[in-house]
């Protein structure tokens, strides 16, 4: 079985083999080699320090082992894609002739601003509820490690979601809204095991998983590359770790401000209202 891409995305897909078998393959091998992994990190961290409590490890630790899978993710995916699949190591990352870094620096600016100006906003409509957490010794330790990590996991998640299932989906349904949505509805599905969905609940912040799932899908899409995505979903989880945090939060960090009482419906507006900004803002950038 080969997928056979309609003539209107066809410009956009990368060339190379793509019979539904070496998808299933390559799958089946990045999703074994992440839970290994996982479970290694797991069990080493558990002699340290030990008990095998994941969600009770120091934040340092929880980190490291949470998210060093996505380094071993990312190596075989893309390994995988370049001697399963037979596509170039560029067509990856972009479809144009060249990966434009400068539009993925520009990303991840306008992200981290607009979301730094929506925390401004709020936090002056709830008085209070931001507190001053900053500590230096604790601080530069773990947001150290956490960048490196960050740039690991974002671009595993890109390069699988945004990429590999992305001009697959296109392959397989022909449509192209119907491959993004799809897509998006698997990286929110992904993302459930996540402390905050139990903490506030399904309704509230799987909205938010497939949204920007949604618009990551839609921008790689458009401008028919990685780049933007890339540099908005480093710009998010760099400015949820380091600059604010809430109780429930996926990674718990030592971020310079903390949310006393996280609204999560406040949270799904802002970012509705950040896409939107977004989205409006990048089309527009050179």
């Amino acid at each position: 079985m080969e997928f056979i891409e309609s003539p209107q995305d066809s410009f956009q897909l990368p060339e190379g083999k793509f019979s539904f078998w070496r998808y299933l393959f390559l799958i089946f091998i990045v999703i074994g080699v992440t839970l290994v992994s996982q479970s290694i990190l797991i069990l080493i961290a558990s002699l340290i320090e030990g008990n095998m409590d994941v969600l009770n490890f120091p934040p340092f630790t929880f980190l490291w082992v949470s998210m060093l899978p996505f380094a071993a993710l990312l190596v075989f995916l893309v390994i995988g894609i370049r001697l399963i699949h037979q596509q170039t190591f560029k067509s990856i990352f972009t479809q144009k002739v060249h990966f434009n870094r400068s539009l993925m620096i520009k990303s991840a600016i306008i992200w981290f601003v607009l979301s730094a100006l929506a925390d401004i906003i709020i936090a002056f409509t709830q008085p209070g509820n931001y507190s001053y957490t900053f500590s230096l010794r604790s601080f530069i330790p773990f947001m150290s490690l956490a960048v490196i990590l960050i740039v690991f996991q974002i671009t595993a998640e890109e390069v699988f979601f945004r990429s590999y299932l992305l001009h697959g989906f296109k392959r397989l349904f022909r449509f192209q809204w119907l491959a993004i949505i799809t897509q998006a509805i698997m990286f929110g599905i992904l993302h459930g095991a996540n402390p905050e969905v139990t903490t506030y609940g399904i309704l509230t912040t799987m909205p938010f998983y497939i949204g920007i799932g949604l618009l990551l899908g839609w921008l790689t899409h458009k401008f028919r590359g990685l780049e933007i995505a890339l540099g908005l979903h480093f710009a998010n989880n760099l400015y949820a770790t380091t600059m604010v945090t809430f109780t429930g939060s996926a990674i718990s960090s030592p971020a310079i401000f903390t949310i006393m009482d996280y609204q999560p419906e406040t949270g799904l507006i802002a970012f509705a209202i950040l896409a939107l900004l977004f989205g409006l803002i990048i089309t527009r950038v050179k």
